[in-house]
C-alpha cells in the first residue's frame, strides 16, 4: 500500500470512529464531580462522571474566574464515563458556586456547580460520628464531606476566650439531589461538655443551609456537629463545611446601590458587632441575581457573599424614630428607601409626594435579598393616616404594590415583618419606580421538569416556545443574537410575535462547526408604530437543580446567557408537506410528515407540532415508524379559532445511539378559514323499527366545485343512514334516519355533519353540528283492529311530499294514537 492510500484509509477510519462513537454517546450525563470544592488563586484536576462522554470536547464555563487548562478522556473502561478537567481558578475569582455543563459533539450535559472559596480544604475522614471521636482540624479551613443515612459528623477545633467562632456549610447550595430527597443541614457548636452553645437550621441568608457563630467563652476544644435535619442524608448528601474566625454578617445596610457608585455599607447581625467598609459598584452586573458583596474583616473572608442589589435609583436610609408616619423619613420618589426592621414589632416609615393619578411600583426586596424579613407593605396618605393600599407575598415572601395617587400631596408608605419579628437580620430595600416597559422571555417545558436545551444539529434546527411577559407595554416581539455560534440563525415568524407564547426555531448550517457557547438573546420590541421605543429583555432559563417532595421546585437556577450548540448532523431529516388547503372552524386536517432516513438508520421518529395555531388542537401521538418514511399528524379546528395563516413546524425525537435526540423541521404556512357552508338542523323523532326524513337547511359561504360528500355522525345506537351530496347549489339537505327495533330510547344530542368538500385534489373536512333526534318506543297496536279495506285500483303515484315539521309530525302522531284507542 503506497504511503498516500495508507494515510488516506488512516483520515477514513478514524472519521468512521468518530462517527460511531458520537452515534453511540448522544444525550450526555454528567452526574457527579470529585472534588466538589476548590480554593482561589490554585490549580485543581478534577474528575467528573457520567455517562455516554466518548466524544466530549468541552467544559463549557457559565461563570468567571476559571480557566480549563486541560481536557481528557477516560482510559480504558472509564471512556465515556470519565474526563479528567484541570482548571485554574484566579485570585479574584467570586467566591460561590460556578456553573459548568459538559458539551459533546451530540448533545450537552445538564447543570453541576462548583464551589469556590478562600480557604484551603481538607477531606472528612471517617470515623468521626461519634461525639467521643470527633476529627480534628485546625481553624479556617473548609471540610469536604459526605453525609450518609442517619449519619451525624463532628469536628473539633482549638479556639481561644474572646474570638469569634463560625462555621458555614454548603450543601443544598451544592444543588445536587437523589431523586425527592436532598441534603438539608443541621449545624451545631458544641462545648466539651456537649451543651449546644449555637445552633442553626434553615439560616434565610443561606437558604436552607445553616450558619453558626458565637464569641468563644473560654479557651478550649469545641465541637461542631453538621447533620441532615430529618436524618435523611444518602449517597449525594454531599457538603463544604468552613469552620473558622471569619466574620459572618447576616444583613447589610443599604442592601442596594447605584452602576459605578461608591459607597459605604454597614454589614450587620455579625457576633462581633457591625462591619463598615467601603465598596465601589461594577458599571454593569451581568447576573444581578447573584451578585454580592464579600464580607470580610482583618481576620478573613465570609465563604459566601452578602447579596446586594444594583439599580439606578438614589439611596435614602431610615432615621430612627421611624415608627409612625408622624416621624417617617423623608424621602423622595422614585427613590429606594433602606432600612433593618431592627427588633420584634418594630414598623419603619418613609414619606414621599405625589401628584394626583401619578403611579409607581414599590418593590420590597428582603427575601431575594436572603433578609430573613416577610415583609408587609402598606401606603396611606400623610394628612390623615388614610389607607391607600398595600401588599403581602407578590413576589414571593417579598412585597409589591402598583401605587397610583389619588390626589395630590404626602404619602407614607410603611414595612413590617408579616409576624411582627425582628433582628439585625432583617433589613430590607423598597424602591419605588416609575412604571417602565419591560420583556423577558423563558422556554417552556414540552414535558414538566424536561427542560429544553438549545442543541442545533448541523442542517437542522431546534424549537423552543417563548413564554413572553410583557410588562408596561405591548406590541410585536421578535428574537435577537449577536453572538451566536457560527452558522446558526434565529427564525421567529412574524404572525406569532404579538402573542404571549412564540414559537422560535434555531437552525444550522450544514457546514457549521461543531462547537457551543453561552449567547445572549434578547426578546425586543419589533413595533414599526413605536420605533423610538427600545424595549428588550433577555431570554432566559429557570434550570431546575432540587426538586423535592410532592415535585416541589425548590432549587432554580436562573441562567440569562443561553448555551447554544451545534452538534454533528443527525441521521434523519424530517419536513411537513406544505398544506394545499385550508383547515376551518370546526374542522380538521391530517397534515403530511415526512422523513429521509440515512443508510443504516431505521429507528421510530415521534413528530409534534412546536405549537398549535390558536384554536387548533394537534394529535401528539404520531410517529414514522421503522420501516417507513411518512405519518400525519391529525388537526382539529375549534369553532371560533382564529382565522388567518400560522407558521407551524414539527420536533422529530427519535434514539440514536444510547440517547434520544430532536431536531425541528423548517415552518411552513397553515391558514385557517371560516367554513365554507353552515348547517341549521331540525329536530327529529323516529320510533323504534322506523323511518324518518330528517332535514339540514344549508347556507353556503364560499363557493366550491364539484360535489361534497356529507355524513351524518353521532346517531344512537343501530340507527343508521346513507350520506348525502353536496353542491355549492345545494340549499337543503333531507337525510333518511332508520331505527332499528333494538335502537334505544331517548334523546341524542350533537348529531354532526361531517363535509368532505374537494378543492385542488385534497379535501376540506367540516364538521357541523349540531342536531337533536328523539328515539320514540313504537306507538300501541290498536286495541279493535278494524277489518282489512278491500283492494282499490292502483292510483297514479303522487308527486313527492315536502317533509313534515316538527309540529306537523307530533299532530300526525297524535291522531293515529287516538284512532288506535278508539277516540273520536
Amino acid at each position: 500500500m503506497r504511503l498516500v492510500d495508507r494515510a488516506r484509509w488512516g483520515l477514513t477510519a478514524a472519521a468512521a470512529v468518530l462517527i460511531a462513537c458520537a452515534a453511540e454517546a448522544a444525550a450526555p450525563r454528567f452526574s457527579e464531580m470529585l472534588p466538589r470544592g476548590v480554593q482561589r488563586g490554585t490549580e485543581v484536576e478534577l474528575t467528573l462522571s457520567g455517562s455516554n462522554l466518548e466524544d466530549a470536547e468541552e467544559l463549557m464555563l457559565y461563570d468567571t474566574g476559571l480557566e480549563v487548562v486541560s481536557f481528557t478522556q477516560g482510559e480504558g473502561d472509564q471512556r465515556g464515563r470519565q474526563i479528567k478537567v484541570r482548571l485554574k481558578v484566579a485570585e479574584d475569582c467570586p467566591i460561590g458556586t460556578q456553573r459548568m455543563r459538559i458539551r459533546t459533539r451530540t448533545g450537552l450535559s445538564e447543570i453541576r456547580n462548583l464551589y469556590v472559596g478562600a480557604l484551603p480544604f481538607v477531606d472528612e475522614k471517617e470515623p468521626n460520628t461519634e461525639f467521643a471521636q470527633p476529627q480534628s482540624i485546625p481553624m479556617n479551613v473548609t471540610v469536604r464531606g459526605r453525609v450518609d443515612r442517619e449519619d451525624v459528623d463532628y469536628f473539633v477545633v482549638e479556639a481561644k476566650q474572646g474570638e469569634r467562632l463560625t462555621a458555614e456549610v454548603f450543601g443544598m447550595r451544592l444543588r445536587h439531589s437523589a431523586g425527592n430527597n436532598y441534603f438539608d443541614p443541621y449545624l451545631a457548636i458544641l462545648n466539651e461538655e456537649r451543651f449546644e452553645l449555637a445552633v442553626a437550621d434553615d439560616t434565610p441568608l443561606v437558604w436552607n443551609d445553616a450558619v453558626v457563630s458565637l464569641i468563644v467563652p473560654a479557651d478550649g476544644k469545641y465541637i461542631i456537629q453538621l447533620r441532615d435535619a430529618a436524618y435523611q442524608g444518602d449517597g449525594r448528601a454531599y457538603y463544604l463545611l468552613s469552620i473558622g474566625n471569619f466574620p459572618r454578617p447576616q444583613g447589610i445596610i443599604p442592601s442596594g446601590g447605584k452602576p459605578g457608585e461608591t459607597l459605604t455599607v454597614t454589614m450587620l447581625g455579625d457576633v462581633l458587632g457591625p462591619i463598615t467598609r467601603e465598596v465601589t459598584l461594577p458599571a454593569e452586573v451581568r447576573d444581578p441575581d447573584r451578585f454580592g458583596l464579600e464580607a470580610r474583616d482583618e481576620h478573613g473572608l465570609a465563604p459566601s457573599l452578602q447579596p446586594f442589589r444594583v439599580s439606578p435609583l438614589d439611596n435614602v436610609i431610615e432615621q430612627e424614630p421611624n415608627n409612625d408616619r408622624t416621624q417617617a423619613t423623608p424621602a423622595a420618589a422614585p427613590g429606594a428607601m433602606n432600612g433593618v426592621i431592627g427588633e420584634p414589632g418594630d414598623v419603619d416609615f418613609f414619606k414621599f409626594s405625589a401628584t394626583k393619578d401619578q403611579e409607581f411600583d414599590i418593590e420590597v426586596y428582603a427575601r431575594r435579598l436572603r433578609s430573613a424579613l416577610d415583609p408587609v407593605v402598606n401606603v396611606y396618605r400623610m394628612r390623615d393616616g388614610g389607607g391607600v393600599g398595600g401588599n403581602d407575598d407578590s413576589r414571593g415572601p417579598d412585597s409589591y404594590y402598583r401605587f397610583k395617587a389619588p390626589e395630590d400631596g404626602e404619602y407614607v408608605v410603611a414595612v413590617r415583618d408579616h409576624l411582627n419579628r425582628g433582628g439585625p437580620g432583617f433589613p430590607y430595600r423598597i424602591e419605588v419606580a416609575p412604571l417602565t416597559p419591560s420583556v423577558t422571555a423563558e422556554p417552556i417545558e414540552f414535558a414538566r421538569y424536561v427542560q429544553p436545551d438549545l442543541v442545533v444539529p448541523q442542517g437542522s434546527g431546534i424549537g423552543i416556545v417563548a413564554n413572553v411577559q410583557r410588562q408596561n407595554f405591548g406590541g410585536p416581539i421578535s428574537f435577537f443574537s449577536d453572538d451566536l455560534p457560527a452558522g446558526v440563525r434565529i427564525e421567529c415568524p412574524e404572525g406569532w410575535r404579538g402573542a404571549g407564547q412564540i414559537p422560535v426555531v434555531f437552525y444550522a448550517a450544514e457546514d457549521a462547526p461543531v462547537t457551543g457557547r453561552y449567547a445572549t438573546i434578547v426578546a425586543r420590541l419589533t413595533d414599526p408604530n413605536q420605533p423610538d421605543r427600545r424595549i428588550e429583555g433577555p431570554l432566559q432559563q429557570k434550570a431546575l437543580m432540587i426538586r423535592g417532595q410532592n415535585n416541589n421546585r425548590v432549587w432554580e437556577e436562573l441562567i440569562t446567557r443561553m448555551p447554544v450548540v451545534v452538534a454533528d448532523k443527525l441521521p434523519f431529516r424530517v419536513w411537513i408537506e406544505t398544506p394545499k388547503v385550508p383547515i376551518v372552524r370546526a374542522g380538521s386536517m391530517n397534515l403530511l410528515v415526512k422523513c429521509q432516513k440515512d443508510e443504516g438508520f431505521d429507528e421510530e421518529i415521534a413528530v409534534r407540532l412546536l405549537h398549535n395555531p390558536p384554536g387548533v388542537n394537534s394529535s401528539t401521538s404520531a410517529k414514522i415508524p421503522k420501516g417507513q418514511t411518512e405519518t400525519v399528524i391529525s388537526l382539529n379546528a375549534a369553532g371560533n379559532a382564529a382565522v388567518g395563516e400560522s407558521m407551524i413546524a414539527v420536533r422529530a425525537i427519535a434514539k440514536v445511539g444510547n440517547g434520544e435526540v430532536e431536531c425541528c423541521s423548517e415552518f411552513v404556512p397553515l391558514r385557517v378559514e371560516e367554513e365554507y357552508v353552515q348547517f341549521k338542523f331540525a329536530q327529529g323523532a323516529v320510533s323504534q323499527g322506523q323511518e324518518t326524513p330528517y332535514v339540514v337547511t344549508v347556507e353556503k359561504r364560499k363557493d366550491f366545485e364539484g360535489e361534497a360528500e356529507v355524513k351524518l355522525v353521532g346517531l344512537p345506537a343501530n340507527a343508521t343512514c346513507e350520506p348525502l351530496k353536496l353542491t355549492k347549489e345545494t340549499t337543503e339537505l333531507v337525510f333518511t334516519i332508520k331505527a332499528a327495533e333494538n335502537t334505544p330510547t331517548g334523546l341524542t344530542k350533537n348529531l354532526l355533519c361531517q363535509v368532505l368538500i374537494p378543492e385542488g385534489g385534497e379535501v376540506i373536512a367540516h364538521n357541523l353540528g349540531s342536531g337533536v333526534l328523539r328515539v320514540d318506543p313504537p306507538p300501541p297496536k290498536p286495541k279493535n283492529p278494524t277489518p282489512a279495506a278491500t283492494p282499490q285500483p292502483v292510483a297514479q303515484t303522487a308527486p313527492a311530499q315536502r317533509p313534515l315539521s316538527r309540529l306537523e309530525q307530533l299532530r300526525l302522531e297524535q291522531a293515529q294514537r287516538e284512532k288506535g284507542s278508539g277516540g273520536p
